[in-house]
């Protein structure tokens, strides 16, 4: 039978770049504020060999990989975050007055994005069995900077989950749970 208590809801935390004890190193990002929550999702692909008696129709299906998608939009504009994980953004400190500063995005291609371990949690829950722990992750940044009478900026993160190579077991995608937990 199922348990209703086992039904969640709430808004979530997305945390950038934890150890594997799932702290936050000293260079990590935390976005607490969010709009329209956190969505995270996970995308296989398949290669299904079809043989000519069966047409189109395939005969079995074999896994070729899978990744994670994080998808939300923050209102939080802090631009000293977006430096840590977008390679295309610059901080500039006036040589003359320090309290002058400015954040440039150039747009040219062929910069690989950080990936670091991250971790989502719900808002206000310490219970480490309700926390997704992604692997190796890469921030994709956007911008939704709509001046309107009835909203505010944010940002639209996309972040794309890798299997990482140096993980145990290799492959890792995700953890949900205790990330701490042992065999």
């Amino acid at each position: 039978m199922s348990d209703v208590k086992k039904i969640y809801a709430g808004p979530g935390i997305f945390e950038w770049g934890v150890d594997d004890k799932g702290v936050l190193e000293s260079d990590g990002i935390i976005i607490d504020l969010t709009q329209g929550g956190i969505n995270f999702t996970t995308t296989t692909t398949y290669f299904e060999p079809t043989t000519d008696q069966t047409g189109t129709a395939p005969v079995k299906s074999i896994s070729t990989g899978t990744t994670g998608a994080i998808n939300f939009e923050t209102p939080d504009m802090d631009f000293e975050k977006v430096t840590k994980y977008n390679p295309n953004a610059t901080k500039v400190v006036d040589g003359d007055d320090a309290t002058k500063v400015k954040y440039q995005v150039s747009g040219l291609a062929g910069k690989e994005l950080p990936q670091k371990r991250a971790v989502i949690k719900p808002q206000g829950v310490i219970d480490p069995s309700r926390y997704i722990y992604l692997e190796s992750v890469g921030i994709k940044f956007d911008v939704n900077a709509g001046y309107k009478l009835d909203d505010n900026l944010k940002m639209t993160i996309s972040a794309m989950a890798y299997p990482s190579l140096d993980a145990t077991p290799k492959g890792l995608l995700y953890t949900w749970g205790d990330i701490t937990a042992t065999a």
